[in-house]
């Protein structure tokens, strides 16, 4: 018998796939053309194209507030100030998630308390909240993970019952739904990553969405310096 391929005998089949299946983004040519419109304006720190962005972002999801960011931490950290999370609070945050959902959180002053995760969802398990339930809990980060939406309607049921704020982590499900409502759109205020890596990929660049004027002041303040709308 001959040696298996994978113990490193010789493949049977040699047909490489194409390249061009593994490439990711796809970069256009109407990218390229707008790209070079940026750098020829000297555009770089201004913030028409930031700002346009930010509308289209705001109606693809359906919400009334976007906030671009550098990146998908920056979204996160943005949103955890924007709910008023500081020194002495705490958050509840899924086991299973990018660190970045939830270490942020201690540059406020906040701590963690880690729930368990749902073994059909992999997202935060509604029935463990209440364990992880004190007198300083202040918010939940929901992370929807690898495009499978968490189960809001008792997430929001339990922060409704408690005056909790809930954060939606989206970086793994970028325009998804649940039950109808685009994730990001449920909670208070929705973050994530648009990295090269992601499904919605923009290079490197973060999005913060809410309905919620006061988070979206808040999280805008401290994201962009010299924004004040």
């Amino acid at each position: 018998m001959e040696k298996l391929a994978y113990l490193g005998g010789e493949k049977i089949k040699k047909v490489e796939a194409p390249s061009d299946i593994y490439k990711w983004p796809i970069i256009t040519d109407e990218d390229k053309a707008a790209i070079m419109d940026v750098v020829e304006r000297n555009a770089y720190s201004k913030t028409d194209i930031t700002e346009a962005f930010e509308k289209e972002f705001a109606e693809w999801l359906g919400a009334k507030h976007c906030i671009a960011a550098c990146n998908g931490t920056m979204a996160l950290f943005a949103a955890m100030f924007g709910v008023g999370l500081g020194a002495g609070d705490e958050i509840i945050c899924t086991t299973k998630t990018y660190w970045a959902s939830c270490l942020s959180s201690q540059l406020l002053g906040a701590s963690v308390v880690f729930a368990n995760i749902d073994p059909e969802t992999l997202s935060i398990d509604p029935k463990d909240l209440e364990r992880c339930l004190s007198p300083r809990t202040k918010a939940i980060m929901v992370v929807h993970y690898m495009a499978y939406p968490a189960d809001m309607d008792p997430i929001m049921e339990f922060a409704k019952k408690h005056n909790l704020k809930v954060i939606e982590d989206v970086s793994h499900a970028q325009g998804g739904f649940y039950k109808g409502r685009r994730l990001g759109t449920i909670g208070d205020v929705g973050a994530m990553s648009l990295m090269s890596g992601k499904s919605f990929a923009a290079g490197e660049l973060g999005a913060l969405v809410t309905d919620n004027v006061e988070i979206y002041e808040r999280a805008l303040a401290f994201t962009h310096y010299e924004r004040t709308t």
